[in-house]
């Protein structure tokens, strides 16, 4: 992608700068540092006034007398910001930055923890937030103005960074099209408004790591899907043009992927992205929307068992894909090896839910690419994965579930995995999850008129979360799934704050890893939701409303084990019945995965069979 900055190395600035943490009328420039690295970062810079230079510098001390970078950023395009990339810095050490133009600054820090999944930095012990979702035309975005306050180590945006095809200030003629509007939405969503800036005060208080969702383009985008001429989505102009404008607004500057003969993936922006924060720590963040196989057909009527029935067989073809295989293989060897590693907890990012609600809309979560999901599950128990916890959005709401899959032998019974999920944000979207779930209970009959009327009559979010809960209960469990919450045996949950539902508010969600327990705390912090209507009625009044904990609860991390990888079978040992498996699959593994391949390399040959061997006998320590 394009970095169409002009980067000029100066000495250190010694003028007096007025400083502001965000949010002053004399708005300072912006600043996001984020995608760090192995001691490099990317940070961008865009002026308030639009165009212009920015001085910017990072230092090892608060009064900048330890200055090991510092240049001159000049931007010319008031749509796109400037983009540098610092390089050899301590990962264990806290930086300091200042960003001037003119007599306006802003001061931020950050530390570049950020290392290979294998080896993480020598401190125990983590904390970090993630949300997704949130349009401009909604604003204020005040649900996100604690984040500088709570001391996070990073900060992930998971998708839906803008609503590039909803029409709103400033694109007003409706879905953007061309490169200078995907641009105009993100200037959009990251402009302070009505006297506060918390996206401002929050870049500057914490790295960021950023991925796409499907607005960022289009509703429910399938970039590997094929046109009648043949061509990949994800190389046409929407594609392209929403891609560039995101990268251009966060600091990141994605590779092209090296050409292996793969049409889908050769030479598009790789966004996968894993890493260690610290001994306890592995973030993996996988994109779900660029090489994902076009979504199965929606179902309907989610009561109508033809449906329902289609859409199931049409989901479990082991031949498609949401991240390819390429990306899949990758994702899957890097969560081994922070396993192996030692990392406590493994979070794996991605833009849309993995656990089960049903078919209605499945089509564009995991679900309508369950034989991948299925795939994915079944690697993380042959290799004996334990702590994975899947970090989602796109459910403009709050809610926690065990992951399940169908048992081999009963594809109508649903098996615990030990592995959870917790859904996350929306930063802003009208109107969230729970009165959206309402209306939709409502207008397939998962409700009556009467139970709809119940909810509206509720008098506070909480009791209308516990509605929310209780009509989902009812309906997944129609398809066998267990009721929303943690409901597996071998998971060892607290709830000390509110429910596993919670979907009236605009939030955010913090990550904390005890450094000594390692037990997981995990806290949902919201806003009472309002509409863009309100806003424009009474700002300072949305500004006002209290930011409050709307759920908390932790889990016990569980001892870490030794794989049983060659357990192909899923009896507890490696034997002939294995061998017989594998044989059976001997060779370049076809469009889908195959278990087969323990190494991951696309082929079932001698060094899988090596493996096996090597494995012979009894499976210990699961």
């Amino acid at each position: 992608m394009k970095t169409p900055t002009d980067v000029v190395i100066l000495p250190v600035l010694g003028a007096a700068l007025a400083v502001h943490a965000g949010g002053a009328a004399a708005a300072p420039p912006r600043v996001g540092i984020g995608d760090a690295m192995d001691g490099s970062v990317w940070a961008i810079l865009a002026p308030a006034s639009g165009t212009g230079a920015v001085q910017f510098e990072v230092a090892e001390d608060a009064a900048f007398e330890r200055t090991v970078f510092a240049a001159s950023i000049a931007v010319a395009d008031a749509l796109v910001p400037g983009k540098v990339r610092i390089d050899g810095l301590d990962p264990a050490r806290r930086y300091h930055f200042r960003a001037a133009q003119g007599q306006e600054a802003r001061l931020g820090a950050f530390r570049p923890a950020a290392t290979s999944v294998q080896t993480g930095a020598p401190f125990a012990g983590a904390r970090f937030g993630v949300t997704g979702d949130w349009r401009g035309d909604v604003g204020l975005f005040t649900a996100i103005a604690n984040v500088p306050g709570r001391d996070l180590g990073f900060f992930v945006k998971l998708g839906d960074t803008v609503y590039a095809d909803v029409a709103s200030p400033a694109v007003p003629g409706g879905p953007a099209q061309t490169l200078a509007e995907f641009r105009a939405k993100h200037v959009e969503n990251y402009a302070p408004s009505y006297g506060i800036d918390p996206w401002g005060a929050l870049a500057s208080s914490v790295l960021t790591f950023a991925t796409i969702d499907d607005h960022e383009v289009t509703n429910n985008f399938s970039g590997g899907a094929r046109g009648t001429d043949g061509s990949w989505y994800n190389r046409g102009d929407l594609f392209v043009n929403g891609l560039q404008a995101f990268v251009e607004h966060n600091p990141m500057s994605p590779e092209p992927l090296p050409a292996v003969g793969d049409p889908r993936t050769d030479g598009r922006p790789d966004l996968f992205r894993s890493f260690r924060w610290g001994q306890d720590a592995a973030v993996f963040m996988v994109d779900t929307r660029s090489f994902r196989d076009v979504n199965v057909p929606a179902v309907a009527n989610p009561f109508d068992p033809v449906q329902v029935l289609a859409f199931l067989q049409a989901s479990f073809n082991p031949a498609r894909t949401m991240l390819s295989q390429r990306q899949l293989g990758r994702f899957l060897h890097d969560l081994e090896a922070a396993d192996r590693g030692g990392a406590t907890w493994k979070f794996v990012m991605t833009s849309v839910p993995f656990q089960n609600f049903g078919p209605l809309q499945g089509e564009d979560r995991w679900e309508g690419y369950a034989a991948e999901r299925a795939f994915i599950m079944q690697q993380i128990a042959l290799r004996g994965i334990r702590n994975v916890v899947f970090v989602t959005a796109d459910f403009h709401g709050t809610i926690v579930n065990d992951i399940t899959v169908p048992s081999p032998s009963n594809p109508q019974q649903q098996l615990f995995t030990g592995s959870w999920e917790i859904i996350t944000g929306s930063v802003a979207y009208s109107a969230p999850a729970g009165p959206t779930l309402a209306q939709l209970g409502l207008a397939t009959g998962a409700i009556t008129a009467g139970q709809y009327a119940t909810y509206l009559s509720l008098p506070t979010a909480q009791a209308k979360d516990a509605f929310i809960s209780g009509v989902l209960d009812a309906v997944v469990g129609g398809f066998g799934y267990s009721p929303v919450g943690l409901q597996d045996p071998s998971i060892d949950e607290t709830f000390e704050v509110g429910g596993p539902v919670a979907v009236h508010h605009y939030g955010w969600t913090e990550f904390d890893v005890d450094p000594v327990s390692k037990r997981l705390t995990v806290t949902t912090y919201g806003v009472d939701w309002y509409t863009p209507q309100d806003v424009i009625a009474n700002p300072d009044a949305i500004i006002a409303r209290p930011l409050t904990v709307r759920q908390r609860f932790s889990v016990a991390a569980r001892p870490l084990t030794r794989p049983c990888i060659a357990d192909l079978s899923g009896d507890g040992r490696v034997d002939g019945i294995d061998l017989g498996i594998m044989l059976g699959a001997w060779g370049r593994c076809g469009a889908g995965p195959c278990a087969a391949d323990v190494n991951l390399d696309g082929v079932v040959n001698g060094t899988d069979l090596g493996t096996l061997l090597g494995a012979w006998g009894s499976c210990s320590g699961t």
